[in-house]
């Protein structure tokens, strides 16, 4: 009896963190941290405009730049991001996906994001290059695109 009753105590301690648990990852999810050395609101456009030393983060992908402009809607819940484009300096980091390259759009809705001048992009140690890069997180994979008679690079490391 003893044995049912710590058990029956266990599962639903156990039951009770795992829904704390989904709870603070649905919250994280709609939030985004951002510091940088000045910032500038253009209600009306939906717009934010960070630059400096622009360090931000969401969802556990992590961002660099110099510039940084989040496009955002107003709804009934408040605002919603729609999209961010960092320029100068971009490094990004998600998981074991790892980025450098001059502009990069992050389309939230997607959870796409497009790198562009001269992009490199690391999954592990592999290593992409292109003149556009494409990582489409929720489908965990990715897509180069080269122009004007370009090339795209890989260096594929075997384990």
């Amino acid at each position: 009896m003893l044995k049912r009753i710590l058990f029956l105590g266990l599962f639903i301690l156990g039951f009770f963190i795992l829904n704390i648990l989904a709870f603070s990852e649905s919250c994280l999810a709609k939030e985004i941290n951002i510091v940088a050395d000045k910032m500038e609101v253009y209600e009306d456009d939906g717009l934010a405009v960070f630059k400096g030393k622009v360090f931000a983060e969401t969802k556990g992908m992590k961002l660099w730049a110099d510039t940084l402009y989040v496009y955002y809607a107003k709804g009934e819940k408040g605002r919603e991001i729609k999209r961010v484009v960092a320029l100068g300096g971009v490094k990004i980091e998600k998981g074991s996906w790892k980025a450098v390259a001059g502009k990069a759009t992050y389309f939230k809705p997607q959870e796409m994001l497009t790198l562009e001048d001269n992009p490199k992009v690391w999954h592990d140690k592999n290593l992409v290059e292109g003149d556009i890069i494409i990582l489409y997180f929720n489908e965990d994979r990715s897509e180069v695109i080269s122009k004007s008679g370009g090339r795209v690079r890989v260096k594929i490391n075997e384990r």
